[in-house]
């Protein structure tokens, strides 16, 4: 009898809405939420965001959040659309840790599963804690044709 395996099958990749353009030190914003209608239990998040024009402070981060909501309570009061936040309770999905160049692309992938299931509505939150603002252009620098710069691909295990 051959062995079973249980493989990730990839979804449909799409992107958020996120406008992270001069995204100030210490502020936040999160995307729009995004309707979990076909019930997907995680996600990769992929995200490349652009220093500003003066360099961020060595080893600080920009900090990307989960926010879940079932309809009527969302982390830290998400509303439905892009917008400001304040973080307090939502959980870190992780951090892109930043060296002190100006005008430089940084790079995150995050896994939401360690988090738990996603739920009917989830976004992210970006928290910008790297002591300069982003980029004028937030994060549609000089990012190759086809690069994913906000985005999230769900993704199920399959019985193989």
């Amino acid at each position: 009898m051959a062995a079973s395996e249980i493989r990730t099958k990839p979804i449909a990749r799409a992107v958020f809405t996120i406008s992270l353009s001069a995204l100030a030190n210490a502020a936040a914003r999160q995307s729009t939420l995004i309707g979990n209608s076909s019930n997907y239990p995680a996600a990769l998040v992929q995200l490349i965001l652009k220093s500003g024009a003066v360099a961020p402070t060595v080893g600080t981060v920009y900090e990307v959040y989960l926010l879940r909501s079932d309809g009527s309570t969302a982390d830290d009061g998400a509303g439905a659309g892009d917008a400001a936040i304040t973080i307090e309770n939502a959980p870190l999905l992780g951090t892109i840790v930043v060296t002190a160049t100006a005008d430089k692309l940084f790079y995150g992938t995050f896994d939401t599963a360690p988090l738990g299931p996603l739920g009917p509505t989830w976004g992210i939150a970006v928290k910008n804690a790297t002591g300069q603002a982003l980029a004028t252009d937030g994060n549609e620098g000089s990012v190759p044709e086809g690069v994913f710069k906000k985005g999230y691909s769900y993704y199920v295990p399959e019985a193989q």
